[in-house]
């Protein structure tokens, strides 16, 4: 078997398996929330997937699906000073979908545990920052709202593949699976930036096929090796 067939039968049997699945479990419960707080029976309104499976990271065996639910706006008042209480109503309209599943409030998220996976719902108000639009989430312990930025994330994943091609995601999904193999803990965004690092300065890998895979994987790995310690990453 050559390297490129090698890569390649790697990238598919890492591949999401379930997507069919997922996709009807989003559109459910975004479903069930837009009846709730807007009178409309949309199954794709006002939900962004996010996560490792919204920037197009994710691989076979994925368990966490996250996703934001966009709250109208006349909402606000009713719950900026709660946000518990938006945690626990969101919660209890899922409870009503779901009867049988185990639903619970996690602090910053309601998850959805279903047989085969969990959805972590997180509802937001929007807030426009300039060009971009950011997300106020509540959190439960602190009793304040913080901004998240996913859009700009799932912009530049498709930003940096249109300039450099597929080797990003295609890096990202391999360390994922190499991650769940030999236990490291490290996040799936922190995989996402790394490798958006190591490829931001290594132009030789732009629109790279698998045939090169294997020298693409060990520079990247001696990029981790030499990596210096750092307190955070800043987000891709």
């Amino acid at each position: 078997m050559t390297i490129c067939q090698s890569f390649e039968t790697f990238l598919t049997n890492i591949k999401v398996d379930n997507s069919e699945n997922i996709s009807t479990r989003y559109k459910e419960i975004t479903k069930k929330l837009n009846k709730t707080f807007r009178d409309t029976d949309s199954e794709t309104a006002n939900c962004l997937q996010v996560g490792s499976y919204g920037r197009y990271t994710g691989i076979k065996g994925i368990s966490d699906l996250d996703m934001l639910y966009v709250m109208p706006y006349s909402r606000w008042d009713e719950y900026k000073d709660a946000p518990g209480k938006l945690l626990e109503k969101v919660r209890d309209v899922l409870k009503e979908r779901y009867p049988n599943t185990k639903i619970v409030v996690d602090r910053l998220v309601v998850d959805v545990k279903f047989s085969d996976f969990t959805f972590e719902v997180q509802p937001v108000f929007e807030e426009i920052d300039g060009d971009y639009v950011n997300y106020k989430y509540p959190d439960m312990k602190s009793g304040l709202y913080k901004i998240t930025k996913p859009r700009q994330e799932q912009d530049e994943m498709i930003k940096f593949k249109n300039e450099h091609g597929k080797a990003h995601r295609l890096l990202c999904k391999m360390v994922r699976s190499w991650k769940n193999n030999v236990g490291v803990g490290i996040g799936g965004l922190l995989i996402d930036t790394l490798a958006h690092r190591f490829l931001s300065n290594h132009t030789e890998y732009d629109f790279v096929g698998t045939s090169e895979f294997d020298v693409l994987c060990r520079d990247f790995f001696e990029f981790l090796m030499n990596e210096k310690d750092h307190d955070h990453y800043q987000a891709l």
